[in-house]
């Protein structure tokens, strides 16, 4: 029945999100038209172009700083384990927690992790929403929003997907003659399947995969789902999100107008002619056919040049004006750097970071959303396929579960963005803390501070700070150490003085306290010792 086709319901759910679609692609022309082309485009067309680069270049600055702070360039994972219950894990514990998200992590960054965050960052900025698809081999692909279609109850909850995937035929002649129409969903040389994924109360995904006619090519279900549905902004009630170019696209549009413009004046402005007066001798035959650098029989106020840029100069400083308070406005919006920093010769380093620590707070909200909903996911499914693959002992399976004791903490995120703020303040309290009195310095946790800072420069702290039992250990061998130190020259004192008996009495005196262990291992430790000792107790040492 026409009903039980995943193409019919691909067909409704497309009708109703028309609106985002065109919103979508206004944005992406703006910027970067190749996240999302114009409906019916093919490869042999020429995408969009817009008079102004600022916005895309806006775009794939914010990409690269979200992802720098959601997957930093050093060994450390961007997550951890913890327990579920709250409470603090034993050291034993800990280590093992430590252990298996670098391992979790190592598998992920193996991977084309990194490339495809980026490329899903641009379509958040830009589209608004995107699908990550993680495939079983720890790959990860992008599917941009003209070919899937979702539903969210009124909590937000994604309650089905159908997404388009493209399956090549077996002749070679159709797939190179091949090109996509975003209006039927077709491809010359490849057949269309709309895979749908439908949550079930258990909390399970089940999966359908059929073609065009309605025709079941596979099916199963995921106890983790392989998809990750993403969104910029929440829109209370909507199934799709909003873009952060939505957001400012007023300020693009005028960029892209004023620029256009400007072009358009420049251009006009740098025209001229070469004026002949009428009544005058010279004649313009005589001027038009000379070459260049020739003689030619004129009067100078005869001939005179003609050229609007004299009388259109105001009205390009104007819009030249208007250009780059419009650069400016959308540099501070896709936190360019270069256009927040004021200009003068009195701008102080002080000034440059409040300006950057202001600007961050813009991805407030955006930012802690994509982090939690994209990274968690990722490493929950990717727990999930290293212990179907028996990499991470089975027994675990059961604590990763909703009841389990082991739960997934993002450690990216605000965290991260203020990581050189977290930085300045931890150096802070350490030059106040020297200036404490001694009393006060014996309460301060100086292995707190310790892990506190190494980690706000992005290393693990495990591999730099000392736990507190190997600093007792080392204390432990330090004692023994001078102990032995303080034996052994005792030992020689009392050969210098007494000889034989006090010798004895040593011996005696350690034999009743520690069996004789403790002065027979100084003695094998110094062969010219032990000799000493032997002829002055007659061989009973």
């Amino acid at each position: 029945m026409a009903e039980d086709k995943i193409v019919e319901r691909w067909r409704l759910l497309d009708g109703q999100r028309l609106m985002s679609l065109e919103r979508a692609r206004k944005c992406a022309a703006l910027t970067i038209p190749s996240l999302l082309p114009p409906e019916g485009l093919t490869e042999e067309n020429q995408l969009p172009q817009a008079y102004s680069s600022v916005a895309a270049r806006g775009v794939t600055n914010m990409a690269s700083k979200i992802l720098s702070a959601m997957l930093p360039l050093n060994d450390a994972p961007f997550f951890k384990f913890e327990l579920s219950t709250g409470m603090e894990p034993t050291q034993e514990i800990e280590n093992f927690l430590d252990r298996l998200s670098y391992q979790t992590y190592n598998k992920l960054s193996s991977r084309n992790l990194r490339e495809t965050i980026y490329l899903a960052l641009q379509h958040l900025i830009v589209i608004g929403d995107v699908l990550v698809i993680q495939e079983d081999d720890f790959n990860f692909r992008v599917i941009r929003l003209d070919q899937f279609v979702l539903r969210r109850d009124v909590d937000g909850i994604t309650q089905e997907i159908i997404y388009l995937e493209y399956i090549a035929k077996d002749n070679d002649e159709e797939i190179l003659a091949g090109y996509y129409n975003s209006t039927t969903n077709a491809k010359k040389g490849y057949d269309t399947v709309y895979v749908r994924l439908e949550l079930q109360e258990d909390d399970t995904w089940k999966q359908t995969a059929q073609d065009e006619e309605g025709t079941t090519v596979n099916s199963g279900s995921f106890k983790v789902s392989p998809v990750v549905p993403l969104r910029w902004a929440i829109v209370a009630g909507e199934n799709y999100g909003r873009s952060h170019c939505e957001d400012i696209i007023g300020d693009i549009q005028t960029l892209e107008s004023f620029t256009e413009a400007l072009i358009e004046g420049i251009a006009a402005g740098s025209a001229f002619w070469i004026g002949i007066d009428p009544a005058g001798l010279t004649e313009l035959d005589d001027i038009a056919g000379t070459s260049n650098g020739g003689f030619v029989s004129a009067r100078q106020q005869d001939v005179f040049t003609l050229s609007p840029s004299g009388t259109m100069n105001p009205q390009i400083q104007s819009t030249q004006s208007g250009v780059e308070t419009m650069r400016r406005e959308i540099g501070n919006a896709f936190l360019l750097s270069g256009s927040a920093i004021p200009s003068g010769d009195r701008v102080t380093a002080t000034a440059v970071r409040m300006i950057g620590s202001e600007l961050e707070t813009i991805l407030g909200g955006a930012f802690s959303a994509i982090s939690r909903e994209l990274m968690e996911p990722i490493v929950r499914r990717s727990v999930h396929l290293m212990l179907e693959n028996n990499e991470i002992d089975p027994r675990l399976q059961e604590q990763f579960s909703e009841d389990g004791l082991l739960t997934v903490e993002i450690v990216t995120g605000l965290q991260a963005l203020s990581r050189d703020t977290d930085l300045s303040k931890l150096m802070q309290m350490g030059e106040m803390v020297k200036n404490l009195p001694p009393p006060a310095l014996e309460l301060f946790r100086w292995d707190e501070y310790a892990k506190a800072l190494i980690t706000s420069i992005g290393f693990d702290s495990t591999k730099w700070v000392k736990s507190p039992e190997e600093v007792q250990e080392e204390k432990m061998a330090l004692m023994e150490q001078q102990q032995g130190a303080q034996t052994q020259a005792g030992i020689q004192s009392q050969l210098a003085q007494s000889g034989a008996g006090a010798v004895g009495d040593l011996a005696a005196k350690d034999l009743q306290e520690t069996g004789g262990q403790g002065i027979q291992q100084i003695l094998q430790q110094n062969p010219e010792l032990a000799e000493q000792v032997s002829q002055l107790s007659g061989g009973v040492i």
